[in-house]
């Protein structure tokens, strides 16, 4: 019986966690929508993200160093 609730509450967690992403890369997506350039380049810059995607790829990229440094420091 214990296993039962344990599947239950690691699928409703895996359910909130996936909603709460959802939630987030649509705000994103929204945004970077808003302000995208004209595809003709007349404004003279270069072609970069938005600030949205470019702030997911920060926090990805802190998520993925915090991973390999707790692996090496759990290995050691």
């Amino acid at each position: 019986m214990a296993r039962l609730f344990l599947i239950l509450i690691i699928l409703a967690a895996s359910v909130a966690i996936a909603a709460v992403l959802y939630s987030i890369w649509t705000v994103i997506v929204e945004t970077s929508a808003r302000h995208l350039r004209p595809a003709t380049g007349t404004t003279g810059e270069t072609e970069m993200a938005s600030n949205g995607i470019k702030k997911a790829a920060y926090i990805a990229l802190i998520v993925v160093l915090f991973g390999v440094a707790s692996g090496w420091l759990g290995g050691m």
